[in-house]
């Protein structure tokens, strides 16, 4: 069973619909998990490999003190492209990654998060997983 904020193994006739059903309840999800994948899966989300690993990511994890703003969006301007990750920090798992020019959306900064080149401004998307705004145009929150 797939479970939210943990990794899963694409099994024979699995589709993202099917592993969204059973993580989220919601087949309608699929699109969740693949933008969290799509380095993995690549750019048909109707081809899964069996074997495959896939992130699953918690959907709109909003911390209970925090009201998210409007869905806001940035561009990556780092040269060699920006990892997303499950955690405010660096050492937290990897769950993409974007290349240069990917515009990646959030829903709230966290100004607080592991400081990397004297920045702690991290972003949260409604995904559930987290990047370093220093790498992109909004290297501060808005």
């Amino acid at each position: 069973m797939a479970q939210p904020g943990s990794n899963y193994t694409v099994h024979n006739g699995d589709t993202l619909s099917s592993i969204a059903l059973s993580a989220y309840g919601d087949s309608n999800e699929w699109h969740t998990i693949y933008i969290a994948n799509t380095q993995v899966i690549g750019n048909n989300p109707n081809v899964l490999s069996s074997g495959t690993v896939l992130y699953i990511p918690q959907v709109q994890q909003i911390p209970q003190n925090r009201e998210p703003l409007a869905l806001h969006t940035c561009t990556i301007t780092a040269p060699e492209g920006l990892n997303v990750r499950a955690a405010p920090n660096t050492g937290s798992t990897i769950i993409a990654w974007y290349p240069c020019g990917s515009v990646l959306y959030y829903l709230y900064c966290i100004d607080s998060g592991e400081v990397v080149d004297g920045s702690p401004y991290w972003a949260f998307s409604k995904h559930g997983y987290y990047f370093w705004l220093g790498a992109t145009d909004h290297p501060s929150c808005p």
